[in-house]
């Protein structure tokens, strides 16, 4: 009898972990995508504008004229590290990497616009590599998902660990770097 029982609390044990690995990758797939989907609608809504006033910051930095290996070192060195610090600096085992933003986040309304001043600064700091305006509406929208998923309880945490907006810009520069290098 006892044998039985614990057999049947061992199989409801087991369940209930695998269902709540399955509820947890389903709900992180769903608030991914829905966020990348928000992102893009922010981008072609009001994106393209903010660009166009942010990249016009840019113009003398472009002027200058930095040399492509020393545009794509200061980047690695810089931008790409700070990025990591913000999104991923710290492994969790469950959550995967976290960073700065999701701690300080924690912190009702001033961690929030703290991340987003920081992320606002490396969107600001990529300027001076003369990204198009559509590359930079693209990280503003990311920018702007984050504050909006990030300010709302319990959701902002998640927002902060899954959606990673610091690392998506920094992924896009790169690319944008990488693209302009080859050419």
């Amino acid at each position: 009898m006892l044998e039985t029982f614990l057999w049947w609390l061992l199989a409801a044990f087991v369940f209930v972990v695998v269902a709540g690995v399955v509820i947890y990758l389903v709900a992180r797939w769903i608030f991914i995508a829905t966020a990348e989907r928000m992102a893009v609608a922010v981008d072609r809504r009001i994106g393209a504008a903010a660009a166009h006033a942010f990249t016009r910051w840019a113009a003398y930095a472009n002027a200058t004229g930095i040399p492509l290996d020393e545009a794509n070192r200061f980047f690695s060195v810089h931008i790409d590290r700070l990025a990591k610090l913000m999104d991923s600096a710290i492994r969790l085992p469950i959550l995967g990497p976290i960073g700065l933003d999701a701690i300080i986040g924690l912190v009702p309304v001033v961690g929030d616009l703290a991340g987003t001043a920081f992320s606002l600064t490396l969107v600001a700091r990529t300027l001076r590599y003369g990204p198009p305006a559509a590359l930079v509406s693209k990280m503003l929208s990311n920018v702007l998902v984050d504050l909006i998923l990030g300010s709302i309880p319990l959701i902002g945490f998640f927002a902060d660990v899954w959606f990673k907006s610091n690392d998506r810009n920094a992924a896009l520069m790169r690319d944008f770097l990488d693209s302009r290098s080859q050419i």
